[in-house]
């Protein structure tokens, strides 16, 4: 334990016998990305069960995490479940919350009934939430948009302020996806409502929801954004039928849903993805988790092209094949990820970190010169070029994707689509459902929402 992890420990325990009074009897130290704590106090003839969650590090944060407990603390006084909150510590910044025994939903692999009926019954929650008054939302710092272009655009303009494209370079599918979004803005909807942000995440008890949690991003906003959410979340945490869901907040709230504008959020929130974590690979060293960061930058990249696929009907190629050539010394690898696995690890991950960069740098050092090959025949084609430098070709992509047109869309999201296809070949011993997991589909309830893909 660091002198630093020791000072906040002592002050945390300080707050909790000055506000909770009582005796501290357990204090543990969690396994998670999140400093967090799990305590027990006895306090009179009662027994708390206790979690203090603090903020992420430096350079892996969103919001301020004061703006979660408002959010939190909002939601108990207008019965929404959730944990109960018991206060704020300053110092570490920290919420002190009931410890949930409950199980987390972290997705449905095996598709349970069960649970794909509680995950609808979160959508009923959802529908509530948006009803909500926002005005003590706002009150407690929750900005509300000003008009519809502000409502569309505050998350992409935040997005943008954690990416950091003079320290990175220039990448030309972050401005195709981010130009197709300014081009695509619902000037037609404009209302704010309380939004989770990340739906969804909840616990359960095995039959119903028993409270939402983790609500780091939640916000004012479009209500279609915490639908986009749902599908975001999914490739990740699967739900056995998403349009089930969504038709139950349809049922809920009496809400229609708007198709383009459903497109236009979620392509929104999958590109914010690799925005917001592309610097921590620079920033943030020894990384807590660089692979399942890098396969939430990669997934969600080509997530979001599907989507514009998807709703502007353009046709996908299929994954293009990558050629594979044996590293030098194989057997070296095959040790050091046999070895790094052996490991002792801490944390709440699908793989040790460090087995899961042996498994990454060995594919990439079999099929990285033929990936990179590739990518530049298929940008010599886009660009029209008999030859090109590769050290210059992002910034010849960035800049005829900064000239083109709505046209070229197709042909652009079909290029980069390939392009995402091949890089994430080198994550498929990673075992994140987001490596290989694309947009559900919504067709079997909702024949109707997108146009026929040609």
């Amino acid at each position: 334990m660091t002198d630093d992890d020791a000072r906040c420990e002592a002050n945390i325990r300080a707050w909790l016998i000055e506000n909770i009074g009582g005796t501290i009897t357990a204090f543990e130290r969690l396994p998670r990305w999140r400093p967090s704590w799990q305590v027990t106090v006895e306090r009179g003839a009662e027994t708390l069960a206790l979690h203090v969650r603090a903020d992420r590090a430096s350079g892996l944060g969103t919001w301020p995490l004061r703006r979660e407990y408002e959010v939190l603390s909002l939601f108990e006084q207008n019965a929404i479940p959730v944990p109960h909150i018991y206060g704020w510590c300053p110092d570490p910044e920290a919420i002190v919350m009931a410890h949930m025994a409950d199980t987390p939903f972290l997705g449905d692999v095996d598709g349970d009934p069960a649970v794909q009926r509680m995950v609808e019954e979160y959508a009923g929650y959802l529908a509530k939430v948006h009803a909500l008054d926002i005005a003590p939302f706002v009150a407690a710092g929750l900005p509300a948009g000003k008009d519809a272009k502000a409502v569309a655009l505050e998350y992409l303009l935040f997005a943008e302020g954690h990416y950091e494209p003079e320290e990175d370079g220039p990448d030309a599918l972050l401005r195709f996806v981010t130009g197709w979004l300014r081009r695509h803005v619902p000037l037609h909807r404009d209302r704010n409502v309380v939004l989770i942000g990340d739906a969804p995440q909840f616990f359960h008890n095995g039959t119903r929801v028993t409270a939402l949690y983790d609500l780091e991003l939640a916000k004012l906003g479009d209500p279609i954004a915490d639908l986009a959410s749902i599908r975001v979340r999914d490739i990740n945490e699967p739900i056995s039928d998403v349009a089930a869901v969504l038709t139950r907040y349809v049922q809920a709230s009496g809400s229609p849903i708007d198709w383009p504008v459903l497109t236009y959020y979620t392509v929104l929130l999958f590109i914010a993805v690799p925005m917001m974590t592309k610097a921590t690979f620079r920033k943030v060293s020894p990384h807590p988790a660089y692979v399942e960061y890098l396969s939430w930058g990669m997934g969600a990249t080509r997530a979001a092209l599907k989507a514009i696929a998807e709703g502007e009907g353009f046709a996908l190629d299929p994954a293009p094949a990558v050629a594979v050539v044996p590293p030098r010394d194989p057997h070296a690898w095959r040790d050091l990820i046999l070895q790094s696995g052996a490991l002792p690890t801490e944390g709440f991950f699908r793989q040790p970190p460090i087995q899961s960069l042996a498994f990454y740098l060995h594919r990439l050092a079999e099929s990285g010169e033929a990936i990179a090959q590739a990518e530049l025949d298929d940008a010599r084609t886009i660009l029209g070029l008999a030859d090109g430098d590769p050290a210059t070709l992002e910034a010849r992509l960035d800049a005829f994707v900064e000239q083109a047109g709505p046209p070229s869309d197709g042909d652009l999201v079909r290029f980069f689509h390939r392009r995402q296809m091949r890089r994430l070949q080198c994550l498929r011993d990673y075992p994140g459902p987001i490596v290989t997991r694309g947009l559900a589909p919504l067709d079997h309830l909702f024949p109707d929402a997108y146009p026929r893909a040609g």
